[in-house]
């Protein structure tokens, strides 16, 4: 009877081990799949907070009436950027001529995005500048080119270190009537 005994509680016994090893083991798993879902929707936000471009452009912007032009603009004020992309930290230099007897302008940078449904935020203002009527561009008849690789630079913006990658768009302004024309350039990281 005692070895009975001892056999019921060695089977009671590893009956009892074997239910906390399976509990054990099923806890475990839970966490486990716990920990991966955790996991699955926590990397999206970590990978969301290091990309600056959705906060940039949840910002309040400036409403289309402020930086938007229609066509080419004012064809008296035109220019373009001496390289279409620059890296954010490094400077993008303009080409600009403006005809007439005031040649006073001044530049108004916006980054382009979402910006609560504004279309684009003001990064800041350069200017006025007293510009020149650059000298008329080279031309290619046969096959249609015409090049302003000829004119001077007019001024430049140096992109701050912490800008965030984007289409941007100088917004050149005359003084006297407020005619504007766009300068379309990349801000990249």
């Amino acid at each position: 009877t005692l070895m009975k005994m001892n056999l019921i509680l060695f089977e009671h016994t590893q009956r009892s081990v074997c239910r906390y090893y399976r509990a054990t083991i099923s806890l475990l798993r839970s966490f486990r799949l716990l920990f991966t879902a955790t996991l699955f929707f926590l990397i999206p936000i970590a990978i969301q907070s290091q990309n600056p471009i959705p906060a940039e452009n949840s910002l309040t912007g400036n409403p289309s009436s402020e930086w938007d032009i229609t066509g080419a603009g004012d064809l008296s004020l035109q220019g373009f950027a001496t390289d279409i992309s620059v890296n954010k930290g490094q400077t993008v230099n303009f080409k600009i001529t403006i005809t007439g007897a005031n040649k006073n302008y001044s530049i108004k940078i916006y980054r382009l995005g979402y910006y609560q449904g504004n279309g684009a935020r003001l990064i800041t203002t350069l200017g006025p500048f007293l510009g020149v009527t650059q000298p008329a561009p080279v031309t290619n008849a046969a096959s249609g080119l015409t090049d302003c690789g000829n004119w001077s630079p007019s001024t430049s913006w140096a992109v701050p270190a912490t800008a965030v990658s984007g289409i941007y768009i100088a917004r050149l302004i005359r003084a006297d009537n407020g005619g504007a024309s766009h300068i379309v350039f990349i801000v990249r990281d």
